[in-house]
């Protein structure tokens, strides 16, 4: 799915509230979010610990540097 160009590869009503929240109050938000599963071909990973872990060191890497 594409919307204004950008590519659409996740979802999730979480991020949906927060993006509402956010604009109903004048902020503004971002969600990271990693994929460990494909709605698609049904396939997702067993071990998703590692995957979370790297995708919170690398976030706080950069808004750290």
């Amino acid at each position: 799915f594409c919307h204004t160009g950008y590519r659409i590869t996740n979802y999730e009503m979480e991020s949906s509230a927060l993006y509402g929240l956010s604009g109903m109050l004048g902020h503004e938000a971002l969600t990271i979010c990693a994929i460990i599963a494909n709605r698609v071909s049904k396939t997702y990973s067993k071990d998703y610990k590692p995957i979370i872990k790297n995708l919170i060191k690398y976030t706080l890497d950069k808004i750290t540097a």
